[in-house]
């Protein structure tokens, strides 16, 4: 019996860890084009699209899969933020770099 709950597990986490790889799609790194975009579209320097994606990847994912943004429409995205940062326990500053790197991330 242990052989098997021990199977169950690895084959669990085996899938849980799969999952997260599949989701980093949405979350892409903070590159010279990606900052070109940012600050072209949210008017945002490098070090606060490196924050929103740490933030995105760091506060997020405790509670869910990371979402596919694409699937949001970019005038919701900030109340969704807003809903969620209560709950993630972000400062103004958090929420902010969260909301321009996922406003980045929906106009790419």
């Amino acid at each position: 019996m242990k052989v098997f709950a021990g199977s169950v597990a690895l084959a669990f986490l085996a899938a849980l860890f799969s999952g997260c790889q599949s989701n980093l799609k949405s979350a892409p790194p903070v590159t010279e084009s990606f900052i070109r975009a940012g600050l072209r579209e949210q008017h945002a320097s490098g070090p606060t699209l490196a924050e929103g994606r740490k933030v995105f990847l760091t506060r997020c994912i405790p509670c869910h899969a990371l979402p596919e943004i694409d699937r949001y429409d970019p005038a919701r995205i900030p109340s969704i933020v807003g809903w969620m940062s209560g709950r993630a326990h972000l400062s103004a500053g958090q929420k902010e770099a969260l909301i321009k790197y996922l406003l980045t991330v929906r106009s790419q």
